[in-house]
């Protein structure tokens, strides 16, 4: 199943149940959609091969008395005018603003857990664990706010190739890196401009290699671009 799918039915659920605090506590967030325009690169034992993956992304954001906050974001590398497969990155976090001085102001901590589908490198099924999140925002002007987001991956799972003979993917870490510049047009509407990468560092071995070729090699999958959208908040 796609991540997208997997997070539609997710933000369904997270506004449905965020009505009803939302007309008796102090609840407030926002639901996002952006567009990323973003290239997607392999680099495994040489020079790296790269194809344009842009599509679209979602994510919605809850904060209660704007110290403890729920984070969940869904984006892919749409290669399929290429004839490969997209890869997926789903993710949730629960977050906790250590300093708050306002609601443009803050810089919060949090852990979460993130799942991504890989096949287009070559992996069977997905990989997932948890990670670990520093997001902040800063007043600028008036409505305008710069805001940013990173997350380390330390631990995520092996997985096995789809074709046995290009063995298994280990020792899999990654990062994400999302920042830019919003602009709160109305109350309920704002929108944002900035730049997001999402990485992943592997070594693939357990396979036959070739003569002159390494028992193992080191690689990294990597998806960046330029994002734009729009924010209903609440």
């Amino acid at each position: 199943m796609r991540t997208t799918s997997l997070l539609g039915g997710f933000i369904l659920c997270s506004l449905l149940t965020a009505a009803p605090a939302l007309a008796i506590g102090p609840v407030d967030g926002e639901f996002g959609a952006v567009w990323w325009a973003n290239d997607f690169t392999v680099t495994e034992g040489g020079p790296g091969a790269s194809a344009s993956g842009d599509a679209p992304g979602y994510r919605v954001e809850l904060w209660l008395f704007q110290r403890f906050g729920f984070h969940a974001a869904a984006y892919s590398s749409d290669l399929g005018d290429v004839g490969v497969d997209s890869s997926d990155y789903l993710n949730v976090d629960v977050l906790w603003r250590a300093f708050s001085p306002s609601d443009n102001n803050y810089l919060a901590i949090g852990a979460g857990w993130e799942q991504m589908d890989l096949a287009t490198i070559g992996l069977d099924g997905d990989t997932q664990g948890p990670r670990a999140v520093l997001e902040g925002r800063v007043g600028l002007l008036g409505p305008v706010y710069f805001y940013g987001l990173g997350s380390y991956l330390p631990a995520l799972d092996d997985a096995k190739s789809i074709d046995p003979a290009l063995g298994e993917f280990r020792d899999m870490t990654g990062y994400e890196l999302d920042a830019g510049v919003a602009w709160t047009i109305l109350p309920f509407l704002s929108m944002r401009a900035g730049y997001r990468t999402q990485a992943i560092e592997y070594t693939r071995g357990g396979y036959v290699p070739l003569p002159g070729e390494p028992a193992q090699m080191d690689g990294e999958v990597d998806s960046s671009g330029y994002v734009a959208g729009l924010a209903f908040r609440f």
